[in-house]
């Protein structure tokens, strides 16, 4: 996703490129967003200016158990959270949690009560939780998600063969469809088990635990053991077809709908190449099990890059015959920077979304200039920089706190 570029004393303002590059235009409907909703609230309105949440405890571990239904456009789940207190004895815990449907929560140590608002999920303890302890809570949850899970059906229009159902959390989306502190400023490992008819595909962050099907019933587990933030934690569930390569020792995969698979081979064409590139450019080995890319239609975004599977707006699909029109370069490039540049070291809350975004929009720019030549690379610089400088009344900071 692209935003900003910064290198030495200069600062750049990254917009969306031409549509003909595909590239990710999540961030232009944000800041216009964000200009309508906050930028030009008072100083002194608790909505103006927003910085990372207090984190009351350390989050270890994530597991979801998720039970989709396609034709209703609802989920059943199950949240197990292990965490500890971090410097105090710990009452209550709050999560982040819009229109869940809240069946039970459970807890050891015991939870005395909760309450669910409907934009927070209030846990309240027995007895406080000393620091430094281990705590489970569970809690049981439907939800018809407007925002945060995507399905994609024939009842909606689309070919039944293609149906399934995607996920995007950046910002703050991850809370519409599982309980989170869905902050930044908080990494965990993550488990995803989930349950669909047995002929689709389950995709997730981390590597692929078991896969059984019986009774019709495809049960398929991921888990991902290093840590990550929670707009990272992706779940892709539905019919699916791929192309396969591999890099060293790590799989990677390019997923699209079977209507589209004609077109994947020539968008996944340069990735195990940008993958060598970036462990040379940056001097660290690509930080995950794997790294897996899928397409999905009406993306709300260019792409995104949750840990180890990016998901892909099909419109950057090409063949060989139209990529002077348009191809995934750019894209392919900019998400996987981000596999280190914003997963693997990730900005403490979103008013430095510029750091995630610069890095990955100057990595894109480097893999070009290796690919295509400095002048292909300067030129691209050229334009991100025409692109901010020819604006006009242009009062955000770089460092923006009145995000949504």
């Amino acid at each position: 996703m692209r935003q900003i570029l910064f290198s030495g004393l200069v600062v750049l303002m990254v917009s969306a490129t031409p549509a003909a590059q595909a590239y990710d235009g999540e961030e232009r409907g944000e800041l216009l967003e964000c200009s309508k909703k906050t930028f030009l609230l008072p100083a002194d309105n608790p909505e103006a200016r927003k910085y990372a949440p207090d984190r009351p405890v350390d989050i270890l571990r994530l597991a979801l158990d998720v039970t989709p239904d396609f034709e209703k456009r609802r989920l059943q789940a199950t949240a197990v959270f292990n965490f500890k207190p971090i410097s105090r004895p710990l009452s209550e815990l709050r999560f982040d949690a819009v229109d869940l449907t809240v069946k039970s929560v459970s807890g050891e140590p015991p939870v005395r009560t909760y309450h669910n608002t409907g934009k927070e999920l209030v846990v309240t303890f027995a007895a406080p939780v000393p620091v430094g302890k281990e705590t489970r809570i569970e809690i049981k949850y439907e939800a018809e998600p407007l925002q945060g899970l995507y399905f994609r059906t024939a009842a909606m229009g689309y070919a039944a063969g293609d149906t399934h159902l995607w996920t995007q959390g950046e910002p703050i989306e991850a809370r519409h469809w599982y309980p989170s502190f869905d902050s930044p400023n908080e990494k965990f490992s993550s488990e995803i088990t989930c349950r669909v008819p047995a002929g689709m595909t389950v995709l997730s962050n981390g590597r692929l635990v078991s896969d059984t099907v019986g009774e019709g019933t495809r049960v398929v587990r991921w888990a991902q053991e290093k840590p990550h933030a929670s707009y990272l934690l992706s779940l892709v569930a539905g019919y699916f077809q791929r192309v396969e390569d591999k890099y060293k020792e790590i799989p990677l995969a390019f997923y699209t709908p079977p209507s589209d698979i004609a077109e994947a081979a020539s968008s996944f064409r340069d990735t195990k190449d940008m993958m060598a590139f970036f462990e040379k450019e940056i001097g660290i080995p690509y930080p995950w099990e794997k790294y897996f890319q899928v397409v999905v239609h009406d993306f709300t975004a260019g792409g995104m890059e949750n840990t180890s599977l990016t998901t892909l707006t099909q419109n950057t699909l090409f063949r060989e015959e139209t990529e002077n029109i348009r191809d995934s370069q750019g894209l392919v490039a900019h998400e996987l920077a981000h596999q280190w540049f914003g997963d693997f070291v990730t900005c403490k809350d979103w008013s430095h979304l510029w750091l995630n975004e610069g890095f990955a929009t100057y990595y894109a720019h480097l893999y070009d200039g290796e690919k295509n030549g400095p002048d292909s690379m300067l030129y691209g610089m050229l334009n991100d920089a025409r692109s901010i400088l020819g604006r006009t009344n242009d009062s955000k900071p770089v460092v923006f706190r009145g995000y949504d």
